[in-house]
This record gives C-alpha cells, structure tokens and sequence, in this order.
C-alpha cells in the first residue's frame, strides 16, 4: 500500500469506502443506499481529481459493511466503483 503523505478525506477505523464514483453520480449513490438515513458517520467527497476518471466522489462510511443486495444496487448505477472494507485502519477486502 503506498504510504500517503495527505490523504483526501479521514480514515476510518472500520467501515466501507466507496472509491472512483464518476463526480456526477456521487449523490445518486448516496440516496440509493439511503445513507442520509444512517446513524453512522459518513465522509462525503466529491469532485477529487482522478487520473482514471477525470473526477471522482469517495464516500467514506463508519462501521457499515454493506450487503449483496445493496451492493449489487450500486453496480448499476455506478458499475467501476472501488468498494474496500476497513478494519483497524487497513483495507481488509
């Protein structure tokens, strides 16, 4: 893992991170997995440059590990996102 001098957005201790969202369907993405709704804390980025898609959203979300079903969801709205489980700070998936 390369060693980041600056990160975008916090880390999370545990959690999901929703990677490479085109910048335009970054909210999309939010209200299809109903994340206003969430007691958790959520990181929203949006508009981060991307050298793979121009520009990009991150959605950070606390102690959320998402289902099947939800993520199947997202892939039709957003199909090349980077999904990476958090555990203890590390990317574990």
């Amino acid at each position: 893992m390369s060693n980041k001098t600056e990160r975008l957005v916090a880390a999370i201790k545990n959690g999901t991170v929703i990677d490479h969202i085109p910048a335009e369907k970054t909210y999309e993405v939010v209200s299809l997995l109903q994340l206003q709704t969430l007691e958790n804390p959520v990181t929203i980025g949006y508009n981060y440059p991307s050298s793979k898609i121009g520009r990009k959203g991150i959605i950070k979300v606390s102690d959320k590990f998402f289902t099947d079903e939800e993520i199947s969801r997202l892939s039709v709205v957003a199909p090349n996102v980077v999904l990476n489980i958090i555990k203890d700070y590390e990317v574990v998936e």
